[in-house]
């Protein structure tokens, strides 16, 4: 068996899944790339094979060979690797119960000796605040913020999925621009630009056609929130029912983050921002435009794998996990 040597970081969103693997001083050796693997829109077997291919891809470099059937890894291979500590920052991962669903998989396959698993906006925390405290809030496929006292107590708002929730998500966005979009096919309201700019995302030929697009088996929740980057790019470009579009996902958003900072009476906490939405312009402005609360320093996360690296590390310090 190899000697432990590595750090195993993964980040599972709505889009994709990556994986990192470190020395134990946290320097990136290899990353992987894999499917979503958010449990409850993929499903966890599903999600688990999302999460082992982006393993796989990263251990691959690393051995300098090709991943062999990543989807049902060997606990006998993944044991051998030499992972030290492993963390999995996962969107999905909502309660107790889906945490022991991974963890159980990850003692399984014999994945590290210590582990934890925990939601994806724990890495943007992690990789965002100078000292662990303050408020994540990420926007990509969903939505979700976290925020954390200097002292650890705890609150989250928002990350409930695109039926119950999910506002100011890129889905969120998406179905917001689609509503508008059919209005503006039958004339309710006047929006060309939007209903034009999806029909081109899609090769769509008429708005009817967006009926069997949109509810076809094969259109999956990550590809119709995909289309909020069409709706924040068009908002960009000042069209009025796009800015309105992004204008109503700003505001939801930023009432994310005052309830975080009234519940846990945060002053002038930090502020990290996750997920592909958050680093685009238009709908960043939006938001920090309708927060209401007194900020401190803002920082983007542009590589929420490296927020597991860091809780990866701290993992070092501790005993193994139980058996």
């Amino acid at each position: 068996m190899t000697a432990p040597r590595l750090l195993l970081a993964v980040d599972g969103g709505g889009t994709n899944t990556q994986a990192l693997l470190t020395d134990l001083d946290g320097k990136v050796l290899a990353r992987g790339l894999g499917p979503s693997s958010n449990l409850h829109n993929v499903g966890f077997e599903k999600g688990f094979e999302a999460i082992a291919t982006a393993i796989e891809g990263a251990l691959a470099q690393v051995r300098g060979t090709m991943p062999a059937a990543a989807s049902a890894p060997g606990s006998a291979r993944w044991k051998s690797a030499g992972i030290a500590a492993a963390c999995l920052g996962l969107s999905g991962v909502d309660s107790s119960a889906d945490e022991a669903q991974v963890s159980q998989w990850i003692k399984e396959h014999a994945l590290a000796p210590r582990f934890a698993v925990v939601n994806d906006s724990e890495l943007v925390l992690a990789g965002g605040t100078p000292a662990g405290w303050g408020v994540a809030l990420i926007s990509g496929t969903g939505s979700v913020c976290l925020g954390r006292t200097a002292e650890g107590k705890s609150a989250r708002v928002g990350g409930w999925g695109p039926l119950l929730g999910d506002e100011g998500s890129g889905y969120h966005i998406a179905s917001r621009a689609l509503q508008r979009a059919t209005q503006a096919a039958d004339g309710r309201v006047d929006a060309p630009a939007l209903l034009k700019a999806i029909l081109r995302h899609w090769s769509l030929p008429d708005p009817t056609a967006l009926i069997r697009h949109v509810h076809a088996q094969t259109t999956n929740t990550a590809e119709i929130a995909a289309l909020a980057t069409v709706v924040i790019d068009l908002a960009g470009r000042n069209d009025a029912a796009a800015l309105e579009v992004v204008a109503e996902a700003g505001r939801e958003l930023a009432l994310h983050i005052d309830t975080i900072v009234r519940i846990l009476r945060l002053t002038r906490p930090p502020l990290a921002l996750g997920g592909g939405l958050m680093l685009r312009g238009a709908l960043r402005k939006t938001m920090l435009a309708a927060v209401k609360s007194e900020l401190g320093p803002i920082a983007p996360v542009a590589d929420p794998p490296l927020g597991a690296v860091v809780l990866a590390r701290r993992l070092l310090r501790e005993a193994p996990n139980p058996i």
